[in-house]
């Protein structure tokens, strides 16, 4: 049928909605708990720093952290990975930290940190990401990241 000929398909109420397959390419919609409700989420505060030269030790690292923003948990699985710029426009994981039970607030005691040994004092860039999910609650999924050069390069094998 001709595009002019192309007709809608029905909207359909949430009562008569049926479970389905997605169509091709649908990236996102709306979740509903239980009832029906949506489920919109809260939004944490992702902390992350700049990857820098450690202060101990011949290596690279970087740190992530969260505050609540306006969540209501009190834990957050934060995940923080170091990624090493390679000259094919890639960006190749290093190392990562993980913790799943860290509360708010940041400073030296809660963050997580991921550290690299380095190879050589080479100029290199660098990216940390960090990736909080609050505990129990439905959040948003934004990944976090700071960019900056560092003498350290890692000749060795990816992560």
């Amino acid at each position: 049928m001709p595009v002019s000929e192309a007709v809608a398909a029905p909207a359909v109420s949430y009562a008569e909605a049926v479970p389905g397959l997605a169509p091709p390419g649908v990236t996102s919609g709306v979740y509903t708990d239980e009832n029906g409700r949506a489920l919109i989420g809260c939004t944490p505060d992702t902390g992350v720093d700049n990857p820098h030269r450690s202060g101990t030790g011949f290596a690279v690292s970087g740190h992530g952290w969260w505050n609540k923003g306006n969540c209501t948990g009190d834990t957050a699985t934060v995940r923080t990975c170091l990624y090493e710029y390679y000259t094919d426009n890639t960006w190749r994981r290093k190392a990562c930290g993980e913790n799943g039970n860290l509360k708010p607030g940041g400073g030296s005691a809660r963050r997580v940190p991921a550290r690299r040994d380095c190879d050589t004092a080479d100029m290199t860039s660098w990216r940390n990401h960090v990736d909080v999910d609050v505990n129990w609650e439905v959040d948003s999924g934004e990944v976090r990241n700071r960019q900056a050069d560092v003498a350290c390069r890692v000749n060795g094998p990816d992560q």
